[in-house]
C-alpha cells in the first residue's frame, strides 16, 4: 500500500513538472499581453462569465494561476486514470474528474477574482 502511495506521488510530481513546464515554455509565451491572450480559452471563459474588467485584473497573475491550476488538473486526471486497469473505463472516468476539476476550479478562481476586482485591489 505504501509503494502503491508513494509511485501515485511520483507520477503526479512528474507529470506536474512536465506539464507546467510546457505551459511556461510554451504556451505562456504566446501570451504575452492581454490582447494575444485574448484568443486563449480559458482566459475566455474566466473573462466573459464573471465579467471581469482587465483594467483591474493583474493578467500576468492569472496566467500564471491558470498554468498552475491546468498543470494540476492534468495531473490529478493522469493519476486517476493510471490507478484504473480498464481502458475505456480510465477514459470515462478521466473524462469525467477532468472536467469536474475544470469546472470547480475555474469557479472558485473566478469568484476570487471577482471578489478582489470589486474592492478595486
Amino acid at each position: 500500500m505504501k509503494e502503491k502511495i508513494i509511485l501515485n506521488l511520483i507520477y503526479f510530481i512528474v507529470s506536474f513538472t512536465i506539464v507546467f513546464l510546457i505551459y511556461v515554455l510554451f504556451v505562456n509565451r504566446k501570451r504575452k499581453v492581454y490582447k494575444e491572450g485574448k484568443k486563449a480559452n480559458d482566459i475566455n471563459y474566466i473573462v466573459n462569465k464573471f465579467n471581469l474588467d482587465m483594467r483591474r485584473v493583474n493578467y500576468t497573475k492569472l496566467k500564471w494561476t491558470l498554468s498552475i491550476v491546468n498543470s494540476l488538473i492534468i495531473s490529478i486526471t493522469f493519476v486517476v486514470v493510471t490507478n484504473i486497469d480498464s481502458l475505456t473505463f480510465g477514459l470515462l472516468v478521466g473524462f469525467v474528474v477532468m472536467l469536474m476539476l475544470i469546472y470547480s476550479s475555474y469557479e472558485i478562481i473566478g469568484r476570487i477574482l471577482k471578489k478582489r476586482g470589486s474592492k478595486n485591489v
